[in-house]
């Protein structure tokens, strides 16, 4: 490999690699807190919509008088619109989580994917709902400049999060409980899953929501839904 060679696949690297860290804010911004030092949480789902789980979840929400902030998969939305208009009746926030949620490639996306991914989304999002979304989070949250610029370019701003309980893979529940309320901080962004080919199934899901709400209210916690929580 001669040297210029040898430093391009250098730069190649230094471009993409900050890109598989989670919540990397090399190439841009990333809120992954509130700005308040009031015990509020914002708490957000990812993955849905999903027939088999955002039912239970919305009910669940419904009954603890919770409102979330839902960052939804637009060809899922695509798919189940109702469950998409469902989540704006019941109060909730609808953001972007790219069009396809290729997890396993979109830390690798160009230019032209990147913009793709995001604007079809913010598309079926409106349709569904009338409403456009002014927030971002990438799958597993790895973006890479272009992912950035082009959130950036539609006016949205990229959103990570504080506390998780993997329960996009884990299966038990009082685990994911544990691992989120260790994590909590006041102004924290709690991040939660509708949907995987792992994890708990809708009725689990739905009871460990219920019960990871009523568990962080007992420790003084209350939830806002406004993204921008503490800045007026």
């Amino acid at each position: 490999m001669t040297r210029a060679r040898y430093l391009l696949a250098c730069a190649g690297w230094m471009l993409f690699l900050p890109g598989v860290i989670r919540n990397c804010e090399w190439f841009g911004r990333i809120q992954k807190s509130l700005p308040t030092r009031s015990r509020e949480l914002l708490l957000t789902i990812d993955d849905g919509p999903d027939p088999r789980q955002t039912p239970q979840v919305l009910d669940a929400l419904a009954q603890a008088q919770v409102r979330a902030v839902f960052f939804v998969i637009g060809k899922n939305v695509e798919a189940h619109p109702a469950l998409c208009r469902r989540m704006v009746e019941d109060g909730h926030s609808v953001q972007n989580h790219t069009y396809s949620h290729s997890l396993a490639t979109f830390w690798l996306a160009g230019p032209g994917r990147a913009a793709d991914e995001i604007q079809r989304c913010s598309a079926a999002i409106q349709d569904a709902t009338g409403r456009r979304p002014v927030r971002f989070r990438a799958p597993v949250g790895m973006a890479n400049p272009f992912v950035h610029l082009a959130a950036e370019e539609r006016g949205l701003g990229v959103m990570g999060w504080s506390a998780t309980g993997h329960d996009g893979i884990a299966q038990d529940p009082i685990r994911v409980i544990q691992r989120i309320r260790q994590q909590a901080r006041p102004g924290g962004i709690v991040l939660l899953h509708e949907s995987h080919l792992r994890g708990m199934h809708g009725g689990e899901r739905a009871c460990t929501l219920s019960e990871l709400v009523n568990t962080l209210k007992a420790d003084g916690y209350t939830f806002t839904d406004r993204l921008d929580a503490g800045t007026h």
